[in-house]
């Protein structure tokens, strides 16, 4: 099972079945906090949800097309960081990312994407990893700028939020820039 250490405080676990009840009770009780940016919201609306999503997950783990991990501080989940999908022909991956409200603002989020990506490129072999933000979340869009991603362009209106699309600001990061600057 794949789990990294971080601090003796902070660590990513990979999704399990058993964890659909607590993820569960953190999305809902960080509901409008994230429905503010994520487009999911509407479709995670019971722990049936949110354990049919751990499935997808671990399905996605299986053919290698995907890994979602649990961010857990102090060993709560407090936020999900994941390569959402390989490009293994291109050898590249796409990261996302969100946490509790309660825990933004410590570096958990930066010092996660930093673990995941160092496990990309050094165990998985990637050779690009990419982050996409929409345009006005700027908590989101500073993650890849701390970690010194290339800002790459805007694509415009390319995701659907409830009602009314948003422009995603695109970062990317190449394993011989990681090296000197990660």
């Amino acid at each position: 099972m794949f789990t990294c250490r971080i601090s003796d405080r902070h660590e990513l676990r990979l999704l399990q079945l058993q964890d659909a009840p607590e993820l569960f009770a953190l999305v809902d009780a960080n509901r409008a906090h994230l429905r503010v940016w994520l487009p999911w919201l509407d479709r995670n609306l019971t722990v049936a949800d949110t354990r049919q999503f751990i499935r997808f997950s671990l399905e996605q783990l299986a053919e290698q097309s995907g890994l979602i991990t649990s961010i857990c501080y102090d060993g709560q989940m407090v936020g999900v960081v994941s390569f959402n999908r390989f490009d293994w022909q291109n050898r590249q991956a796409i990261i996302g990312y969100w946490l509790a409200a309660s825990h933004q603002g410590r570096g958990l989020m930066t010092a996660s994407c930093r673990t995941l990506i160092n496990y990309g490129f050094q165990e998985l072999d990637l050779h690009r990893m990419v982050i996409m933000a929409a345009t006005d979340n700027h908590r989101s869009r500073a993650v890849p700028e701390r970690l010194g991603f290339t800002h790459e362009g805007t694509n415009r209106e390319a995701e659907w939020l409830y009602d009314r699309f948003v422009d995603l600001e695109v970062y990317a990061c190449l394993r011989h820039e990681w090296s000197t600057s990660g």
